[in-house]
């Protein structure tokens, strides 16, 4: 599988340039053991279907816990402070046969039961089905394979299965950005999950650069091209387009501090703080990455704010495809105002799409000659339904009561219309996201 080998290439290339940086650097005495993890938030989620942003914090809480006793062992032995030779081989054999395989299962999860799962479970609707999952054992114990396996009926839509292609993706990119809030919350990147967030926030990357052309039967991204091609027939987007799109996806400061992290890691034992650009009694940081949705590429800029240890992020987005543009602005906040021990955030989206065309055309699915081109003399359906446009909004109110400093409960409430926001059901919907948080 080409995206393991590319992985497995850059994780054996930083490798090989941190043994190099440790013949160089001195071996002090050893010091006192010191506190391995800095506190966050984490929480245990719920919400309608179980969505990327949910079943991301239960991931992110499972994974939380078992550094939480890996290091209240290790904090009582040299790997957790000694600069020789021999902790740090044992941080790198930590590193890379406990914290590499566990990131990518939790990639896997993410990816396909909270990713494609997730999908499916918001159509559904009689037109499609999950009926399994397979994982393969996450390396360097397995191959670190996985599938969703899921049946259609002749309601089940292109843009149904373009949605239900780019799901994966999508839930994966959530994922990495719910490890930047939690890393902002602590002012601080976790080491241990440099693997989790590189493979979250690259994984369109890897899925492009894993496929030299247009058509692998069951990959994710060829399926997504092949159905937004044959909606929208006037304009043909290739695999290629994509993966060079995605590059935007390096204009991201995270990346770069999980990388330094890593290896200051391997160096000291130690976490690694959080730089931020100082704007007044605020930090503020900046990227941009690429997503997909049902109408093509869309380009993503992030901005980031942090007072305290709750961040508000905000973005604007933008893209066009086949004659179609489509935009869109957000916000979340989850603190913006505090009474004693409750708080109440927010968070908001506004976009402008092309309507989802959520509604069989007169040839099935099931009938689609998918062997054959899509006829742009014969699209689907008619050019004033594909380019029809219409607003969308997302809001929801964020109430938190911190019960002590260690536990708290959360409640997000609102309500969405149609249209597509990543992580969100395709129609209008309530929002309903319960919590219970433990900071740890």
């Amino acid at each position: 599988m080409m995206k393991l080998r590319i992985l497995c290439l850059l994780f054996g290339s930083s490798l090989l340039a941190q043994v190099q940086i440790a013949e160089v650097l001195p071996n002090p005495v050893a010091s006192p053991s010191f506190q391995l993890l800095a506190p966050g938030s984490y929480a245990i989620c719920y919400d309608i279907n179980m969505s990327p942003y949910a079943g991301g914090e239960d991931l992110l809480f499972a994974t939380r816990l078992i550094e939480t006793c890996f290091s209240s062992i290790a904090s009582k032995m040299p790997i957790s402070y000694s600069k020789s030779m021999y902790a740090r081989a044992l941080r790198l054999a930590e590193l890379s046969l406990v914290w590499l395989p566990l990131n990518y299962f939790a990639m896997e999860v993410q990816h396909e039961v909270f990713g494609h799962g997730y999908r499916i479970r918001d159509i559904n609707h009689g037109k499609v089905k999950v009926t399994d999952y397979d994982f393969d054992g996450p390396p360097p114990y397995g191959s670190g394979g996985a599938a969703t396996f899921f049946s259609i009926s002749k309601q089940l839509t292109t843009t149904d299965m373009t949605c239900i292609s780019m799901a994966g993706i999508e839930s994966s990119q959530i994922l990495s950005q719910l490890t930047q809030f939690k890393w902002l919350g602590s002012r601080t990147v976790d080491p241990r999950q440099t693997i989790l967030y590189l493979v979250n926030r690259y994984n369109l990357n890897l899925y492009a650069s894993s496929i030299e052309g247009d058509e692998i039967e069951g990959h994710d991204l060829s399926n997504y091209v092949r159905f937004l091609n044959y909606t929208y027939s006037q304009k043909r987007l290739n695999v290629s387009d994509v993966r060079n799109l995605a590059w935007i996806n390096l204009v991201d400061p995270f990346t770069y501090y999980a990388l330094f992290a890593w290896f200051h890691y391997l160096s000291s034992g130690k976490e690694t703080g959080l730089p931020m650009i100082p704007i007044k009694e605020y930090g503020y940081l900046f990227g941009a990455h690429l997503n997909l949705t049902p109408f093509g590429p869309e380009y993503s800029f992030d901005n980031y704010l942090l007072k305290g240890s709750a961040p508000i992020y905000f973005y604007l987005k933008s893209g066009w495809h086949a004659g179609n543009t489509y935009e869109g602005i957000g916000i979340f906040a989850k603190e913006l105002w505090t009474f004693n021990k409750f708080s109440i955030g927010i968070r908001s989206d506004l976009w402008r799409q092309p309507k989802l065309l959520l509604t069989p055309a007169d040839t099935s699915i099931i009938d689609i000659d998918l062997d054959s081109p899509p006829n742009p003399e014969t699209p689907l359906y008619p050019s004033s339904e594909q380019h029809r446009k219409q607003l969308g909004f997302a809001f929801s109110t964020i109430g938190t009561y911190q019960v002590n400093r260690v536990y708290g409960f959360q409640a997000e409430l609102g309500y969405k219309t149609r249209g597509f926001l990543p992580g969100y059901s395709l129609y209008s919907s309530p929002v309903v996201r319960i919590s219970y948080l433990i900071n740890f």
